[in-house]
């Protein structure tokens, strides 16, 4: 059971969690990870309470620079992907970059090929949500669903634009959405060169047993 939190501590918690999402947004930016437009949303589900505050962060035309915030009630929002508690996150961030767009505008999942990116990862790619008629709360419900022997996937790219990405955490999902850009960025360059290949026998297992992570990854069969 979660604990109720005051109103004095959640006006405290919103205030630093405002301040975490304002160092996600500029070492994003600062990284080029973010595309041009700089499109980040962030919201994030306030522990004992039943609140989700949100966060949109200005575009690079905009003069005022002071991100948008609102708090509404969670249980208002049932199409939202915290929802699933499959997913075991608290924040989602919807962001755009380079090149994870460009996998999302060739309607193809990404497959997570860079040790730097995948020893954080129990999944090994992230899915493309192409029926956009359908809530990506969704799309994502029917693939743990149908396919349990997969690891959860960190992320849905939106089929032609961006990408939604869930995590524990406001800046630790802000990190992965710097390493899986990263990781999409490195297998664009390699394409030119022959293309990423797959993990060598033992590479994948000693990057999970550096993070503590090959335990978890043995329960599923197709990790």
């Amino acid at each position: 059971m979660s604990h109720t939190i005051s109103d004095d501590e959640v006006t405290l918690y919103i205030d630093a969690a405002r301040n975490e999402a304002a160092h996600a947004f500029d070492f994003l930016r600062e990284s080029g990870t973010l595309s041009a437009s700089l499109i980040f949303h962030v919201s994030h589900r306030i522990p004992g309470q039943d609140k989700l505050l949100t966060l949109r962060f200005p575009q690079p035309w905009e003069r005022d620079k002071t991100p948008r915030i609102d708090i509404s009630r969670f249980s208002d929002r049932p199409e939202s992907l915290l929802h699933e508690a499959r997913l075991e996150a608290d924040t989602l961030i919807h962001a755009h970059t380079p090149y994870l767009a460009a996998w999302s505008l060739a309607h193809k999942s990404f497959p997570i090929l860079y040790v730097a990116a995948q020893r954080h990862l129990l999944a090994r790619e992230i899915p493309n949500h192409l029926e956009r008629t359908r809530s990506s709360l969704e799309v994502v419900r029917e693939r743990l669903d149908a396919r349990p022997d997969l690891a959860p996937p960190p992320a849905l790219l939106e089929s032609n634009g961006g990408a939604n990405f869930w995590g524990k955490g406001i800046a630790k999902t802000a990190e992965l959405i710097l390493l899986i850009e990263e990781a999409a960025r490195f297998q664009a360059i390699a394409a030119q060169i022959g293309g990423a290949q797959v993990y060598t026998p033992g590479a994948i297992e000693l990057q999970w047993r550096r993070t503590g992570l090959l335990e978890r990854a043995s329960q599923y069969a197709a990790a």
